[in-house]
């Protein structure tokens, strides 16, 4: 397959403080589940991770993601759901130099527009914010009751995948 025809992820990311619990859970259809994300050692120039993504409630959904870097905001994104069995065959391939990245993702619609917050396990003083988008360009109205420090889209140290080495944001690790 070509790379331009590979199915494409265009978002943007920002660091912003550990948001205030109350007012995240008063937000109308805010949906919260619980990720795990391990890096698996890297295959064809693409980054392999595995995530299990749910609540003890509702069940686990398991997915392979494939991911390569194409231009500031974009990334090639290849994506499939997995079986558990699948799953924990994949951790025995776990990148020896990364953690495995647990948070609890919350996504919400602000001025018709969805958000993904990530709370992670590691902090209680700061979070991200994300947003996929059509075009790298497309205006974004930051939600007002986040506090964005700034923008980190093209800032590779806060990918999951940089986060993954210290379990801790760049600014913690000083």
């Amino acid at each position: 397959m070509n790379h331009a025809d590979m199915p494409r992820e265009i978002e943007r990311k920002y660091l912003i403080l550990y948001p205030d619990l109350v007012k995240l859970a008063l937000i109308p259809g805010c949906r919260r589940t619980q990720i795990e994300q391990t890096y698996l050692t890297d295959e064809d120039g693409m980054c392999r991770r595995v995530r299990k993504r749910g609540t003890p409630q509702d069940g686990w959904q398991y997915t392979l993601t494939k991911k390569q870097y194409v231009a500031f905001g974009e990334r090639i994104e290849l994506e499939e759901e997995i079986t558990l069995e699948q799953y924990l065959a994949l951790l025995h391939e776990a990148a020896p130099d990364k953690r495995t990245v647990r948070k609890e993702r919350c996504v919400f619609t602000f001025r018709k527009q969805v958000f993904e917050l990530d709370l992670y396990e590691f902090s209680r003083t700061l979070a991200t914010l994300e947003i996929e988008l059509e075009q790298i360009d497309t205006p974004v109205t930051l939600p007002s009751f986040v506090q964005v420090l700034r923008d980190v889209t093209d800032d590779e140290r806060y990918s999951n995948y940089a986060l993954s080495v210290h379990l801790a944001f760049p600014e913690m690790e000083e």
